[in-house]
Order: structure tokens, then C-alpha cells, then sequence
């Protein structure tokens, strides 16, 4: 399957996967070295890691945008924000 074809099945950024496939194979960084191919794995979160005060919570949407948000963010501001992004 394509990069561009997993990518709009779910909703994601086809240059956001190439830019994790490079960094995950290793160009630019020693970051990870394997001798067996690379693959993405489904995963299922079993409990949510409460976030830590004051750290910003990431939002990070299909656009490719990441939006960044602490605690008692105008939820209207943010709804807008977002939309404005995702071109809504």
C-alpha cells in the first residue's frame, strides 16, 4: 500500500509518515538500529498517562498542524483555532 493511500485512510499527513519512517531507519540520526525490516504495528492504549501539571497538552491534527494547549484554554478559541487549521 502506498504512503499516500495508508495516510488518507486514516486521516493522516503522508509527509508525517515519511518523516517517521526516515528518522525510525536512521537517516539523520542514529536512532534506531535493526536488522529486521521496519513496520508500523497496530497498538491499543490500555490507560491514558494523566498529564503532568503545567506541561501543555499536544494536539496534533490531520493537517499536519500541532496545536498546543494548557490548563484553562478557552475551549471556544481552541474550536476555532482548530477549524481555522483544518480549513474548516
Amino acid at each position: 500500500m502506498s504512503v499516500e493511500r495508508f495516510a488518507k485512510e486514516r486521516g493522516l499527513v503522508p509527509q508525517r509518515i515519511r518523516w517517521w519512517k526516515a528518522k525510525l531507519e536512521g537517516k539523520g540520526t542514529a536512532l534506531v538500529r535493526s536488522e529486521s525490516p521496519l513496520a508500523l504495528l497496530p497498538v491499543q492504549v490500555t490507560q491514558a498517562a494523566p498529564a503532568k501539571r503545567g506541561e501543555p497538552v499536544a494536539v496534533y491534527l490531520r493537517s499536519g498542524h500541532i496545536v498546543k494547549v494548557g490548563r484553562g484554554f478557552d475551549e471556544d478559541a481552541f474550536a476555532r483555532v482548530v477549524a481555522l487549521l483544518e480549513g474548516a
